[in-house]
């Protein structure tokens, strides 16, 4: 039997800005353009978080497959902000898929404080190298 995990990116503002699928497109074609999401981030304005990451998992707990990429209003109107809670998705996508054959993201996967360090700090690496 196969279960569904949902991962969230919870909201942290009580304003809400929306965004558009053609903006998160935009991103995905230009400044996303060298990461492979394993699906499309699509724009979901119900979620009451920033963004959201499904996964279908086995009953022994490995992936079977991500779902979706959910990517609901922001806490901030910006660009960046958008961009932020794309990698973000992105980075829980990513330890779902390798938690269960290697160790690093198997210890990362287990506790909410070191998973979102690790990706904040992949996320401010990225951010550097815009500036480079």
């Amino acid at each position: 039997m196969e279960n569904e995990v949902i991962i969230s990116n919870p909201a942290k503002s009580s304003s809400r800005y929306p965004v558009t699928q053609e903006q998160i497109d935009d991103i995905l074609a230009n400044e996303l353009k060298e990461f492979k999401f394993p699906v499309r981030p699509l724009y979901n304005p119900r979620i009451k978080d920033n963004g959201r990451t499904i996964a279908e998992m086995y009953k022994w707990g490995q992936l079977k497959q991500i779902k979706g990429i959910d990517i609901g209003k922001q806490d901030r109107p910006d660009r960046a902000f958008l961009i932020d809670t794309l990698l973000h998705e992105y980075y829980e996508a990513i330890i779902l898929e390798k938690q269960f054959t290697d160790d690093y993201y198997k210890n990362i996967s287990k506790k909410d404080n070191k998973r979102h360090a690790w990706i904040d700090e992949q996320i401010a690496i990225f951010f550097k190298g815009l500036e480079d």
